[in-house]
């Protein structure tokens, strides 16, 4: 009810607007010529009041009198009969607005339309439909995930690279991208099996070895299959994702009713991880759950190579970013950088450990910081001169620090 009152006062109020133009007259506009003839006027009425105080010639006075006549005459008669400020005498103060056929016919124009447009409502709008809120119809207008252009670009893109992996299978790039595009979708069947040939591509490149591991766990509902665990026992070579691989071989344990071995390995991980690690309360969950089962008091397992908290393990340094499940992007970075802060800290102290410039140098590979990985990988040169894998990787990150393309990244090598 409120809003037909609302509807009813705005209608009347644009008719007033529209209808008082047409029923009210208006002055009629004064003439350029009505204004000039006013102004000589008040020209003859100064020349006369400097005559009058002597500050004008009698001569100069009536010069300038024969000229401001001859500016009168000038003017036309019919409007010259009219000033603007009711000093002329056919000024008149109303002047009707037009013809009345046409004022009228305006006026029932304007008075007809909101019968007509109340007429047109009533036929093709829902007058009955009930009120729905804003939130509904937000609700009812977002399209569906099918109908997602978003949705729709991203499958274009999908076919395009699947397209072109099928004419250029030797593409490991272009695997790579598919992979972790189906696994953002939650396609983790297809991620798996794009990984598949990423792996075969690289010959078992640790790195990608533990994404594809990772992506049959998925696409397994959690379940490690064997060729995971194969998977997994690859990427162990990779000091950087040994972590996650450690992790998921410990899980095939538990899921094999190994209970106690995997409680060991997890125990272990844990405590060779960093305190910070993202990673670690997700391990230290695992192992509440195995001694449970084996009814033993969590705290009193130790692990076996256990070292001090601010000393890291290998590769521990980039690995609890790759090994975070389900970290995002921008927190695995942040993890990344305060432990490589930690351990460039230490080897700053400790500038005789070959095996911590080189951590330091993978880390900074992983970081996409050629310069300094350059630089890290030249004082482990420096210190072990005949290690050729140190030497790859110092040419790998300068050929990467001098913009070059190709060059695999150290990180991804296999040790000897």
């Amino acid at each position: 009810m409120g809003l037909a009152v609302a509807l009813f006062g705005l209608t009347a109020l644009a008719l007033a607007m529209l209808l008082a133009p047409l029923c009210v007259g208006r002055r009629s506009p004064e003439s350029r010529e009505a204004y000039n003839l006013a102004v000589y006027r008040d020209q003859l009425a100064e020349i006369e009041r400097d005559l009058a105080r002597g500050v004008l010639a009698a001569e100069h006075a009536e010069a300038a009198r024969a000229e401001i006549a001859r500016r009168i005459l000038a003017l036309k008669p019919a409007e010259g009969e009219a000033g603007p400020t009711g000093h002329a005498r056919g000024l008149k103060a109303h002047a009707p607005a037009g013809p009345l056929a046409p004022r009228a016919a305006a006026i029932v124009a304007i008075l007809l339309l909101p019968l007509a447009a109340g007429i047109v409502y009533w036929q093709l709008g829902s007058p009955s439909l009930p009120d729905q809120p804003f939130a509904e119809r937000a609700a009812a207008d977002t399209p569906p995930a099918a109908a997602n252009p978003a949705a729709i670009d991203m499958d274009k893109a999908l076919a395009r690279l699947r397209a072109h992996l099928k004419e250029h299978p030797e593409d490991l790039t272009g695997w790579l991208l598919l992979a972790r595009a189906e696994l953002n979708l939650d396609r983790y069947q297809e991620a798996a099996e794009a990984y598949r040939h990423a792996a075969d591509l690289s010959g078992q490149r640790a790195d990608i070895s533990g994404d594809w591991g990772e992506a049959q766990v998925l696409a397994a509902g959690g379940t490690v299959t064997p060729a995971a665990k194969e998977a997994f026992a690859a990427a162990l070579r990779d000091p950087e994702t040994a972590p996650r691989s450690r992790y998921y071989l410990a899980l095939a344990q538990m899921q094999e009713g190994k209970v106690k071995s995997a409680l060991q390995a997890w125990v272990d991980l844990a405590a060779e991880a960093p305190a910070d690690a993202d990673w670690l309360p997700l391990v230290r969950q695992r192992i509440a759950e195995a001694a449970g089962v084996l009814g033993v008091d969590p705290a009193t397992l130790k692990g076996a190579t256990a070292g001090p908290a601010d000393a890291p393990g290998d590769g521990a340094v980039a690995a609890a970013a790759k090994a975070a499940l389900g970290a995002f992007p921008e927190e695995r970075r942040a993890m990344i950088l305060a432990m490589v802060g930690k351990l460039a800290s230490r080897l700053e102290s400790q500038p005789d450990d070959v095996e911590g410039w080189a951590r330091l140098g993978r880390s900074y590979m992983v970081l996409n910081q050629p310069e300094k990985a350059k630089e890290a990988y030249a004082r482990a040169v420096k210190l072990k001169p005949e290690d050729p894998q140190l030497t790859h990787a110092l040419a790998e990150a300068s050929a990467a620090a001098s913009g070059k393309t190709g060059a695999v990244a150290p990180s991804a090598k296999e040790p000897q």
